[in-house]
């Protein structure tokens, strides 16, 4: 039987513009999975250490691309999530993203797909199309 590994780990917390270099002491499994957080120094606000809590169990990330546009002056519509995704699931969510066939008009703001992969998340337009 393995025992587990107490791991330190710097990165730079990227929930506001101070960029805190964060310290992060982590337990990790044999196989490499991340057991306990066990302490997180150098933020200078609680961001931080909920960002790197979550960083290292689930990574978010808001997903941003584009869709396809029928019958409207651009080809392409730039898309986003309208809150952030877990990092695994951006695969999956790009696969039907793909298919997507979103018609004009749409403005900035509009859902463009709503409740992407069932996470109530919707998917939103981030600029206006306009009929052709």
């Amino acid at each position: 039987m393995s025992a587990n590994v107490i791991e330190t780990l710097q990165f730079n917390c990227t929930t506001c513009p101070s960029e805190c270099l964060l310290t992060v002491e982590v337990e990790r499994s044999a196989d490499g999975t991340v057991v306990e957080v066990r302490s997180v120094t150098g933020n200078s606000c609680p961001r931080g250490d909920k960002f790197a809590r979550q960083e290292l169990t689930c990574p978010m990330r808001v997903l941003t691309t584009t869709a396809a546009v029928s019958g409207g002056d651009e080809a392409l519509l730039p898309v986003r999530t309208a809150e952030a995704i877990p990092l695994e699931l951006h695969a999956q969510a790009m696969n039907l993203i793909r298919g997507l066939v979103v018609k004009a008009p749409i403005r900035m703001g509009d859902t463009a797909l709503p409740n992407l992969l069932n996470m109530g998340i919707n998917l939103i337009a981030s600029m206006d199309i306009d009929p052709a």
